[in-house]
């Protein structure tokens, strides 16, 4: 759908996310924006049976429909219902990833897995219960066979995700709610950078009195190297004094315009041994355009001072689908990355989100068709295999209108585990820094989980009550006596 249109929800609050995710795997927005009505949905319970209603419409024709839900999966009916309906209405069929719109399709790959299930097995569950195309079905089963040595649980292995909300500038396609470093008062600055050392320093506090092991660390944003090394290398040093056994540590770097020769020293000298360089895209028009404020030339100088630096292991995003990009703009993307033999790149597909600001920019229209997009990707997945990497670890958007998925490639031997073990959900993480969630494994398959405010400001404020309420969540989940 090329308008933005709304969509309507009336029944019971319990099934209300799940509406909401399938109405954004569909392109709608929530109703809360100032936009025409596109679908309508009522559900209703009458007895124990459920009565399930949907129109959809595009202000100038609309089709009804109507069901009663039965079977023991009420969602995962309620859900099919929807899809097929709108693919009726659009004269649509599914695509090869069937009524699977979450987040983390492996993860129900692991899950059948556990169950005790073989691979031919799984492939069929897929095909017949979730409408997976067979080729699909058999690439999720793959991954989740190289995914299987890095999900096991245990209950004492974490990681550590530092997040740090500011960026250079803001990309036109970025839906993330950062700040831009060179509008910040020094002040605020040192008083992030002093929260976020406390964070830390709490954590490694708590891993030592509960015996957690923290394996990877994370340090994202945002665009942590936009930090000035004034308040980078009080962070790096506490992380290097108190996780120094963990086997990998990973910074985003993202932008070279961030990352200076000064910066890249400091980081390898205190221990990152995994670094992210993500040029996007290597057309200097479509960087203007987008708001990456660097050169091409910058991607090539930056990654040769990484080379140079001696890190184990480079990453490299690219994003499939930018306003007025080309199928012959992602082959050199690829033909580029493959010369520089980058030990990970990572290929995301634009997933335009309402927070974006090209989601109200004159540049949408110009977003490539769902078919370009697919032809980019069968050139990455070409170039890419050809070139010896392996497809990892994936995830899919949640508001992600079309059949795409981001995929994470890895030369033999350089996988990141932090990427498999946080995507299938199967190991504690820690998190320190505004918008973090810290998820506490306490099964198989449950999580207790804690947020930190989005906004910087709140984030330092609310800190030291955060503080007391993960020791009481610690001292709940791994016992002993909360000092």
């Amino acid at each position: 759908m090329s308008n933005i249109y709304t969509y309507r929800y009336s029944g019971p609050a319990a099934y209300h996310s799940l509406v909401g995710q399938i109405m954004a795997s569909l392109g709608f927005v929530g109703g809360h924006r100032p936009a025409p009505t596109g679908a309508a949905v009522l559900l209703r319970e009458e007895n124990r049976r459920f009565f399930l209603q949907c129109t959809y419409g595009n202000g100038h024709t609309a089709q009804h429909f109507s069901a009663t839900v039965k079977g023991t999966d009420i969602p995962r009916q309620v859900k099919r219902e929807l899809l097929h309906w709108y693919d009726q209405w659009q004269g649509k069929t599914r695509g090869p990833w069937g009524i699977l719109t979450g987040v983390r399709p492996t993860k129900l790959v692991h899950r059948l897995w556990d169950q005790g299930h073989s691979e031919e097995t799984i492939e069929n569950i897929l095909q017949e219960e979730y409408e997976v195309a067979k080729e699909t079905a058999r690439f999720l089963v793959n991954m989740a066979r190289l995914q299987r040595p890095y999900v096991a649980v245990q209950p004492k292995r974490a990681a550590l995700y530092i997040g740090i909300p500011y960026c250079s500038g803001h990309c036109l396609y970025c839906s993330f709610p950062s700040r831009q470093v060179t509008h910040e008062p020094v002040s605020r600055l040192s008083r992030f950078a002093e929260a976020l050392v406390k964070d830390v320093e709490d954590w490694a506090a708590l891993c030592a009195q509960y015996d957690l092991q923290v394996q990877s660390i994370y340090i994202g944003g945002g665009t942590p190297t936009c930090l000035s090394v004034q308040f980078l290398q009080p962070l790096l040093q506490v992380v290097q004094q108190h996780f120094s056994s963990a086997g990998e540590w990973t910074v985003e770097a993202g932008r070279p315009d961030t990352a200076t020769l000064e910066k890249l020293t400091l980081l390898r000298r205190c221990g990152v041994n995994r670094i992210s360089v993500n040029p996007q895209t290597m057309q200097q028009s479509l960087l203007d355009r987008l708001g990456r404020n660097h050169r091409v030339e910058d991607i090539y100088d930056m990654y040769e001072h990484c080379r140079q630096l001696g890190f184990p292991v480079i990453n490299m995003d690219f994003i499939a689908g930018l306003p007025q990009q080309t199928v012959v703009d992602m082959e050199e993307n690829m033909k580029i990355v493959c010369q520089l033999q980058a030990e990970n790149v990572t290929i995301h597909t634009l997933a335009l989100k309402k927070s974006a600001p090209l989601f109200q920019h004159p540049l949408r229209q110009y977003i490539p068709e769902a078919a370009t997009v697919e032809k980019m990707l069968a050139i990455c997945r070409q170039y890419l295999r050809h070139n010896g990497y392996i497809p990892y670890y994936m995830y899919r958007q949640k508001y992600m209108a079309t059949n795409f998925a981001n995929i994470g490639y890895a030369r033999p031997g350089t996988i990141s585990t932090y990427n498999i073990e946080m995507m299938e959900e199967r190991q504690t993480v820690l998190a320190a820094g505004p918008g973090g969630a810290t998820k506490f494994l306490t099964g198989p398959y449950s999580l207790a989980k804690l947020y930190e405010p989005k906004d910087i400001d709140a984030y330092i404020q609310a800190l030291p009550d955060k503080i007391q309420e993960r020791h009481r969540m610690c001292a709940r989940i791994y016992g002993g006596e909360d000092t």
